[in-house]
């Protein structure tokens, strides 16, 4: 390994209730149909590729890095909506539980469903999986596979002058992030990044 480390994060493909606009934080419905035809296998060839244990990240996974073994993280996964889950804004738009989270999403939680302070945590915590298992394997670039919300989460602490809500990733895209190798563990600022546009096929 170098003296820099990379990490690709993506979000997952398609699935029929991200059409539908539904909240599936801890759901798992699989990809699209539209979801695969949309994705192709990446020309990124990265050493290690990890990400969330639900079925849209590990079948995404699988057609950008074909090659590749998968290593599926619980801890990668998309907030937990609890009683929300499958349900869309016109759906909940006039619950007051609802209106009170969509106007403090830091401070409330869904019913049953996680607080931004357990998902923080929880998020840091898959960080910390992630990189021991890059530095045991030696990886040079690391390929990520989760959702919007841990993307949104990362791009905002790693980006200098940016707040969760800044930051917004459709379905193949994501962000490629460059650090110091030895300061990764430390959670200190990358050295560089760009944004993956889309990773999704030419004629979709």
């Amino acid at each position: 390994m170098g003296e820099y480390v990379d990490m690709l994060f993506i979000r997952h493909g398609l699935t029929e209730p991200n059409k539908l606009r539904q909240y599936i934080g801890w759901s798992n419905p699989s990809l699209s149909r539209e979801g695969i035809a949309l994705l192709k296998a990446s020309n990124v060839v990265p050493d290690l590729v990890v990400g969330s244990d639900l079925y849209r990240t590990q079948e995404t996974a699988a057609i950008l890095f074909p090659q590749h073994p998968y290593v599926a993280l619980r801890n990668w996964r998309e907030l937990s909506f609890g009683d929300w889950e499958e349900c869309t804004y016109e759906q909940l738009k006039n619950d007051s539980a609802y209106r009170k989270w969509i106007d403090a999403p830091f401070e409330e939680q869904p019913p049953n469903g996680e607080d931004f302070e357990a998902f923080s945590s929880r998020i840091w915590k898959a960080w910390d999986q992630t990189v021991d298992l890059m530095l045991h394997q030696k990886a040079s670039l690391t390929a990520v596979v989760t959702h919007g919300g841990p993307l949104r989460f990362i791009a905002s602490y790693f980006l200098e002058q940016s707040s969760f809500w800044d930051h917004s990733f459709s379905y193949g895209e994501g962000i490629r992030l460059r650090f110091n190798k030895d300061d990764i563990r430390e959670r200190k600022p990358c050295i560089s990044y760009s944004v993956v546009r889309s990773m999704e096929s030419e004629n979709g």
